[in-house]
């Protein structure tokens, strides 16, 4: 993001929050509306990227302790800290894809 920044017609994408404070790059208005958590939460801004965990890690792993705290209590507020947002949330399934 940091080239796209730099070079005239350049384009790129990023995740939300890394690409909102770049000297030089712009963020996209799509229909009028900018993107931002609340504008991707409501459905309003349509471009987004989901992660996807793949799997079932066995439940004393590392990985299912990572996964377990990111889908629910505290984890949920990191997510939302770091200016994402999360699917297990009651807007999350809808906006996730997992209607």
């Amino acid at each position: 993001m940091a080239t796209v920044g730099r070079l005239d017609s350049a384009i790129g994408y990023s995740e939300l929050r890394a690409g909102t404070k770049l000297s030089g790059a712009h963020q996209l208005a799509i229909d009028s509306t900018v993107p931002s958590v609340d504008t991707i939460g409501s459905g309003m801004y349509p471009y987004r990227e989901i992660e996807y965990a793949y799997g079932r890690p066995p439940a004393d792993s590392p990985a299912s302790s990572c996964l377990g705290h990111l889908s629910r209590g505290n984890g949920q507020d990191v997510i939302r800290t770091h200016g994402h947002l999360p699917c297990a949330t009651p807007k999350g399934p809808r906006i996730c894809g997992e209607d």
